[in-house]
């Protein structure tokens, strides 16, 4: 509290208050000099400057108190002091101790001691801490002694503005110490995660260039990296998501969302590998009425993904895994909609479920080392899901389970609402790429990687495309008005390239005097994977963003879309 001392130390009201304090003395010694009749409290035959003093003290919001030094005797307290302590002058002019009823015992023990080992060769500041009502409040008293050092003079002043504001500062800085600490913690979990997993793809390639001429061990080792190469990508994309949040860069997209199609999905991407372990898997649709609403569907399912994650590691052989997704309330144009993942497996601990939400949290070492995972896939979940306006609930009990429960509020989509045939195992519309083919596209790949570009032209001449490369986007679009109407039939555009952009590139081909132009099919490559660069694309003239590195059976469903 140094630094309020200073602060009000320096301050010019403080200054005038101790100006006024010495005029104030000078008078009341000059007044006791002419006056026999010392009685304590009595304020009869005062003169001018003991009206005038009384004036000051009544308006100001500084309380004056006069103490004679050789008996600490109460000669003086300003009558102010019953509006602003709720006490009688002459009760403390009676006895000091009165001020007990707005400070403690303790606390006036404490001043007195600080007074007895004052050396006086200066001011003596103290904080006071006083209670009026059921307000806690903050004082600063000043005490100065008299020339003849006949007595002291005691200013109260009320700080309790600036001691909240202190302490709010203190807080604040404490807060960021705190944040500073868990961040070096994150980035060192982080680089390890990172570490950990390139480690290993670095040391199956290098085994499968050893054995090479034995063709099934290098494809097993190659296997493996690509595996270790999805679990760092992973863990990439939720560092990625987790700063975005922190930083509230983060966009929700807002389009329809097919309920039943976004639950079949969720099925199809876990039963299989579900069973396959031995654990049933169990899909509920509970009482809908509704089934497109308004959303984010991407982070819906991200939250869902995250959450069956974790069921399908922690749930032995012999276990259940049950997703419900069941329709609660619809009020107006808006529906309410619990989701649900309920498993048998481990369970947690109360202590870690207090703690669950927090980034890279993990019930203890052996989670990480036998499940794997970032432990960030519930600290971005939360977050999600608050920034949906949502919330989570969990229950879970040690080695029977846990329940992770979603609820939202969504917009109703316009429009049908006509709900999927029972009948019907599959629910969702999605087109099937596995017959598509891209032989005889010819294709212009603007890229100005030369290791992107050479894995995206070997992959796509795998099947069948015949690719023309570019390598920033004036070239690329240098090239297209080069040839003819119709030589293209699809772009492949890099964003972050030299000379032209992938989103300028593709603005200045929509900008031709030619029919093609408008309708050939542009779709960006991009490491910017969000929904603010995803609009920003479509924005620019593309038809579609594929995020890198690129997925090409996705890659070639979304070119299926696209034609």
């Amino acid at each position: 509290m140094n630094n309020i001392l200073q602060t009000v130390e320096n301050h010019a009201g403080l200054i005038l208050i101790i100006l006024l304090a010495v005029l104030v003395i000078e008078m009341m010694v000059k007044l006791f000099e002419n006056s026999g009749n010392r009685e304590r409290g009595s304020h009869k035959g005062m003169g001018d400057e003991e009206k005038y003093f009384r004036e000051i003290g009544n308006n100001s919001q500084t309380i004056q108190i006069l103490v004679k030094t050789q008996d600490k005797c109460v000669v003086y307290v300003s009558e102010n002091v019953e509006s602003i302590l709720g006490l009688k002058a002459e009760d403390i002019m009676a006895d000091i101790r009165a001020l007990e009823k707005v400070t403690s015992r303790k606390y006036i023990r404490q001043m007195e001691d600080k007074l007895d080992k004052w050396d006086r060769t200066g001011p003596l500041y103290m904080e006071a801490a006083y209670k009026i009502g059921d307000q806690k409040r903050r004082g600063l008293i000043n005490i100065a002694l008299t020339e003849d050092e006949e007595y002291y003079l005691w200013t109260l002043s009320d700080i309790t503005l600036e001691y909240n504001r202190q302490q709010e500062m203190e807080e604040e800085i404490e807060k960021a110490n705190r944040n500073d600490q868990s961040k070096t913690r994150y980035l060192s979990k982080m680089s390890h995660e990172i570490r950990t997993p390139m480690n290993g793809m670095l040391g199956m390639i290098s085994l499968a260039r050893l054995n090479m001429e034995q063709r099934e061990e290098a494809e097993d080792y190659l296997v493996k990296a690509e595996g270790l190469s999805q679990f760092l990508l992973s863990i990439i994309n939720d560092v990625l998501d987790m700063s975005r949040i922190e930083s509230g860069k983060i966009e929700l997209a807002n389009e329809r969302v097919d309920i039943f199609a976004l639950a079949e999905k969720l099925k199809n991407m876990f039963q299989i590998t579900v069973e396959d372990k031995g654990v049933r898997f169990v899909m509920e649709m509970q009482d809908f009425t509704i089934r497109y609403v308004m959303g984010d569907e991407l982070r819906i399912s991200q939250v869902m993904t995250n959450f069956l994650s974790n069921a399908s590691k922690f749930t032995p052989a012999g276990g259940q895994i049950t997703v419900t997704f069941r329709q609660m309330h619809v009020f107006e144009d808006k529906v309410n909609l619990m989701m649900r993942v309920r498993d048998t497996g481990k369970g947690m601990s109360p202590e870690f479920m207090s703690r669950i939400f927090n980034p890279f949290e993990q019930e203890d070492a052996g989670v990480a080392k036998n499940y794997g995972g970032s432990g960030l896939g519930m600290a971005i979940s939360d977050n999600l899901v608050q920034l949906m306006g949502g919330h989570i609930t969990v229950d879970s009990e040690p080695e029977k389970g846990s329940d992770f429960t979603v609820f939202l509020e969504l917009p109703i989509a316009q429009g049908d609402q006509t709900l999927p045939d029972k009948e019907k195992k599959n629910l969702v519309n999605d087109e099937d790429a596995k017959d598509f083919s891209l032989e005889g596209f010819r294709i212009l790949l603007a890229e100005d990687n030369k290791i992107n570009a050479i894995i995206a032209t070997k992959l796509l001449h795998a099947q069948g495309a015949v690719i023309e490369n570019a390598v920033n986007g004036l070239e690329a679009l240098h090239m297209f008005q080069n040839k003819g109407p119709d030589y293209y039939q699809l772009i492949l555009m890099d964003i972050q390239m030299p000379e032209l952009n992938g989103w300028e590139a593709t603005q200045a081909i929509r900008a031709l005097n030619r029919p093609d132009a408008q309708k050939i099919p542009i779709l960006a490559l991009s490491a910017d994977a969000f929904v603010e660069d995803k609009r920003k694309s479509i924005a620019m003239g593309m038809n579609g963003h594929v995020a890198k590195p690129i997925d090409f059976e996705e890659l070639k469903k979304v070119i299926q879309r696209v034609m």
